[in-house]
């Protein structure tokens, strides 16, 4: 018996997200604290805040994708 497409598909699409997920967190912290060294600033607060950003702007991707693949 073969296992249904549609969710081998799915299943596949979903499993390099951690690894994208930290991708995208170290992006953000690499820019934050290239800001940061830029700016000579005495707490990593850029970094702090584009890891933030970044994170949200995943987790807002990750919600967006579940929703369009739910409404499939």
């Amino acid at each position: 018996m073969r296992p249904n497409k549609t969710r081998v598909n799915a299943y596949l699409k979903y499993s390099g997200l951690a690894f994208q997920l930290f991708g995208t967190m170290a992006a953000g912290a690499f820019l934050g604290r290239w800001i940061d060294q830029k700016l000579n600033t005495e707490k990593p607060y850029f970094t702090i805040l584009f890891v933030a950003i970044f994170f949200f702007a995943a987790m807002v991707w990750v919600y967006m994708d579940l929703q369009k693949t739910r409404s499939e």
